[in-house]
């Protein structure tokens, strides 16, 4: 990749990082550098020392924005961005150009959460309910295993702690907002308490209703309005003051008419959609204060997605039938434990997980049709029930194996990992019966390392290089689909990739004046893709029954990350720029690449805090990429405008009790269009001006 001229003028004026103040009587300065990271890392680090691309957004930074998804407060995280449209449950991370479920690895509290189903999103929790989201940018296999090819996000849930403030015993918190565009009125509710001083209790209810979205372009973008409501419930009792057992559990359900397709523009038709999405957690941890080789974390949990689908219109009527369901129930297994050896922390681990896919409906098949309009004009009289020929059921059984060793001398550091895993993968018995002459029970296995070498200079200068391998299991869908009367493939091999990264840090305080600080962050990557799990339901290239899947693909893409922060008594400014370019094993460009991102964000302090006032703004560039052309039947080339959005935030605190809060998105009303979730098509037109309020108190 050639760097651009704009990033290489950044990178020659801002390696500079942060760090904190000096004098006693001020406050500690942070920067999103600064953020201390536990889940991405294993090891708790900040995000600027852990010398691997890793992001904390906090839930100040969310409710900075009064973000309605945690996709909303992705803007300063470079090359991460969320695709699909504006639609409740739409939309998906992409993480350096990965943005299918399967190649970013999500987590809440350690259970992992994963959803594919055609034309959705993939994740549906209310931003409320987390106190961090972390995200670890580029393969990260050896700690979180298969499926991290382009990185991870782990989400923590909001605790007790968050809100009680030292001497208190129980307390309340009630936000009331209301979003213009949409007319969003939302509200939430925490409850927590301290009934003793070894149990810590939080409950909260978050509730969502709107119309449609106002989009940039003037028009109505019928059918996104939102009904969602969530609750957390979450306790943690402390046995000692070095153990502690968590239970947690969160729910979100969202119900309303909308479009089949959530995740790209086009007239599919619209169904009555019922989304419910629970995580349930269990977990333990031992840190004996005088015990370096025991810091012990055991996480038991339990993920269910659920999305019902009824009373379709238009194309879908009979796709549909009466009722569709589709299924994942995820159960998650993960014991860590880091042992201090003199230079050495090693940290190990067994981590296991059960996932169970189903697709089922209920219908009156069809048994005269229209040829030419595909209408159905008769139907037989008994309800069957059958499994969703577009999404096959199965069972994926994971285990894996895990050793990291940091060691550390004088100034270097040096990281080296690997792991080994398994995976088990098994059909539906109605599949079974389908193919008694094979055996449709699948097995991959897979080792891969990583490592990582740090030096630090000076105090303030840094270089850091990694090489990370990563690899993912075909999926239950991969293996056992039968689109349109294909064979499915029991012979797909994992998917591989290999990364490389360089890079340095700088940090410095004293800038300007002794209650100021400097971060930065510069980042070169390349990853290399080989045997891609590729689709192909061409009748000429790939003629049925060939299996649809296969490992035919190969690519390779390359990218350039900066972050600098400056961070002041009064007030601080993030810098960040993302760009990436790559190519398929045909030299062809990778079309659906995310544009390169320069993203700028600020915020001045008054009155001892009090009142805070925020801008941010994004500068997305224009990019290339293949878009079907209905006049040529064919994919043309075409280009995806540039967009620039500046938004504003304001928080008050009237007084101890009471907050008020201002954010605005898209101030000029920029009319723009986002990225689509399949094939990084030009999406639907993004939302238009948006002037959110909300005021909080707490008794």
């Amino acid at each position: 990749m050639r760097l651009s001229k704009l990033a290489l003028c950044l990178a020659s004026v801002s390696l500079p990082v942060m760090a904190e103040t000096t004098s006693a009587d001020q406050p500690l300065l942070t920067t999103s550098l600064d953020a201390i990271t536990v889940t991405a890392t294993r090891t708790q680090k900040t995000a600027l020392n852990s010398a691997q691309a890793v992001n904390v957004i906090t839930s100040e930074n969310i409710e900075q924005l009064l973000s309605t998804t945690v996709f909303d407060s992705l803007i300063a995280v470079p090359n991460v961005t969320a695709t699909g449209g504006p639609r409740s449950g739409g939309q998906k991370f992409s993480v350096r150009g990965f943005n299918d479920a399967e190649d970013v690895l999500v987590s809440v509290d350690g259970a992992i959460q994963t959803f594919e189903k055609y034309r959705m999103g993939s994740f549906f929790g209310d931003a409320e309910l987390y106190r961090s989201v972390s995200i670890k940018r580029g393969p990260s296999t050896v700690l979180h295993g298969g499926g991290a090819l382009g990185g991870v996000v782990e989400m923590e849930l909001k605790d007790a702690s968050d809100f009680l403030a030292p001497e208190q015993t129980a307390g309340a918190k009630v936000k009331l907002g209301h979003h213009g565009n949409n007319n969003e009125n939302n509200g939430t509710v925490y409850a927590y308490a301290r009934p003793t001083e070894s149990l810590d209790l939080l409950a909260s209810y978050v509730k969502r209703e709107s119309d449609d979205f106002e989009l940039s372009n003037g028009q109505t973008l019928e059918n996104s309005a939102i009904e969602a409501e969530s609750i957390l419930l979450k306790g943690e009792y402390y046995l000692t003051e070095n153990s502690l057992f968590g239970l947690s559990y969160t729910q979100s359900e969202d119900a309303q008419r909308t479009e089949f397709n959530t995740t790209d523009p086009g007239a599919w038709g619209t169904v009555y959609r019922v989304v419910k999405q629970s995580v349930t957690n269990l977990s333990y941890e031992l840190n004996p204060a005088n015990n370096p080789y025991v810091d012990l974390t055991v996480r038991l949990g339990n993920t269910q997605s659920h999305v019902t689908e009824s009373d379709g219109q238009g194309m879908l009527e009979d796709y549909i039938g009466v009722e569709s369901h589709y299924e994942y129930n995820i159960n998650t297994l993960d014991i860590m434990n880091t042992s201090v050896l003199g230079m050495h922390a090693l940290t190990y681990g067994v981590q296991y997980s059960n996932k169970e896919r189903l697709g089922e409906k209920q219908s009156y098949p069809c048994v005269e049709y229209n040829p030419q309009t595909y209408a159905c004009l008769e139907y037989a009289s008994d309800l069957t029930y059958s499994e969703m020929g577009s999404q096959p059921g199965g069972e994926q059984k994971r285990l894996g194996v895990y050793i990291q060793d940091e060691f550390t001398w004088q100034a270097l550091t040096l990281t080296g990992g690997v792991r080994y895993e398994k995976y088990r993968t098994t059909p539906t018995k109605m599949f079974d019966s389908r193919y008694p002459e094979l055996d449709t029970k699948v097995e991959h296995s897979k080792v891969v390392p990583a490592f990582t070498a740090n030096y630090q200079f000076t105090e303030q200068f840094a270089l850091f290089a990694s090489y990370q391998q990563g690899f993912r299991a075909p999926l239950i869908d991969e293996l056992y689909d039968l689109y349109n009367g294909r064979n499915p493939n029991l012979e797909l091999e994992t998917e591989n990739s290999q990364n490389q990264e360089i890079g340095m840090s700088y940090q410095t305080r004293n800038v300007f004046s002794d209650v100021d600080s400097l971060t930065g962050r510069v980042i070169y990557f390349d990853t290399q893709v080989d045997d891609e799990i590729q689709s192909n339901t061409s009748s000429v290239t790939n003629p049925a029954p060939a299996p649809r899947y296969n490992n035919s693909g190969e690519n390779d893409r390359d990218g350039f990350e900066l972050e600098v922060n400056y961070a002041h008594r009064v007030g601080y400014v993030n810098i960040s720029y993302s760009e990436i370019s790559g190519e398929d094993k045909n030299g062809e460009p990778l079309w659906y690449l995310p544009a390169n991102k320069l993203s700028v964000s600020g915020e001045l302090m008054f009155f001892d805090d009090a009142l805070r006032t925020g801008i941010s703004i994004q500068d997305v560039a224009a990019r290339t990429l293949l878009a079907y052309d209905s006049a040529s039947s064919s994919y043309q080339e075409t280009e995806q405008a540039s967009y620039t959005l500046v938004g504003l935030n304001a928080s008050w605190d009237i007084n101890d009790n009471w907050n008020a809060r201002l954010a605005v998105d898209n101030l000029f009303d920029k009319e723009y269009q986002v990225m689509a979730g399949t094939g990084g098509a030009i999406g639907d037109y993004g939302v238009g001006r948006n002037i959110k309020t909300q005021l909080s108190f707490k008794f």
